[in-house]
């Protein structure tokens, strides 16, 4: 994801070769470049005083595939990374320490998330979900925590739902499901290759395919309709899928609020029938 050369390094070597309203493009970027993270691309163009194309062209010349990509690129290069606020655990630290570094770096995964998903992708998320019969949630190992996790709030929906972890009982889901249900597919690496295999099965028989990974690049994200980025970085005591777990819950309560906002009227009349359900298994 990242470039060799940072974005307000490139901006600067190539602002001689710019037209009028390209530098006007450049030269805000390099004044503002805070403001620019939490910019559309129709803010910057109107605070520049020149088209949404003019940025665009700008971008391509960048080296950027879009507005997006070099709104990623210009935060990666100036926020700074969570080795600044703190190291890593090491043996010795005691126990308000490691919360405090454990606190920071959960943080720093969760906006790190934030930062790299397009809040359309989770738009055609919520559609695809709202649209489908019937849910399931796939995952291995520990990335199944994650697909409970998931089926436990989206039964709120009133849909049939589903969670397996065991690729011949995913198998066996997909063939008996219906075109326009929907995969969630949970794999921290995303090249899980019986997770991989089932995924093609779903698409097969066009099923609609979500899946949350830490790599946008990994064979389980490049197959699927939607595939969303749970960032997680790797420790000395933490792997990396142990932090994008955290990232990955927030990413489905992303689209089950959504869904459920959407769909109001039943969701809220589901959770009063689960709340008066399991009101007797309460003293």
């Amino acid at each position: 994801m990242a470039n060799e050369k940072g974005s307000l390094e490139k901006i600067v070597q190539i602002y001689n070769d710019l037209n009028k309203a390209e530098k006007k493009v450049a030269k805000y970027i390099l004044e503002n470049p805070r403001d620019i993270i939490h910019f559309s691309i129709t803010e910057l163009a109107e605070s520049s005083g020149v088209s949404e194309t003019t940025v665009f062209r700008v971008c391509n010349k960048l080296g950027y595939k879009g507005y997006q990509d070099l709104k990623i690129n210009l935060a990666g290069e100036i926020i700074k990374p969570i080795e600044n606020i703190h190291e890593e655990v090491k043996e010795g630290d005691d126990t308000y320490l490691i919360m405090q570094k454990i606190l920071k770096s959960n943080i720093n995964s969760l906006d790190n998330t934030l930062r790299l998903n397009d809040p359309e992708k989770i738009i055609n998320a919520t559609q695809i979900t709202l649209k489908a019969k019937q849910l399931m949630f796939f995952g291995m190992g520990g990335s199944f925590s994650i697909a409970e996790d998931a089926h436990h709030k989206f039964i709120r929906l009133g849909k049939t739902c589903n969670a397996a972890s065991d690729s011949h009982w995913q198998a066996m889901l997909i063939s008996l499901a219906s075109e326009n249900d929907v995969v969630f597919a949970f794999s921290n690496s995303g090249s899980n290759k019986e997770l991989l295999d089932n995924i093609r099965l779903a698409k097969e028989n066009n099923l609609k395919i979500i899946s949350i990974t830490a790599n946008p690049k990994s064979p389980i994200a490049m197959e699927s309709d939607i595939s969303l980025i749970a960032y997680g970085k790797e420790s000395l005591f933490r792997s990396e899928a142990m932090e994008s777990r955290v990232s990955a819950l927030m990413i489905i309560d992303w689209i089950y609020v959504n869904s459920a906002m959407i769909s109001k009227d039943e969701a809220l009349e589901n959770l009063e029938k689960i709340r008066k359900g399991i009101a007797s298994k309460r003293l």
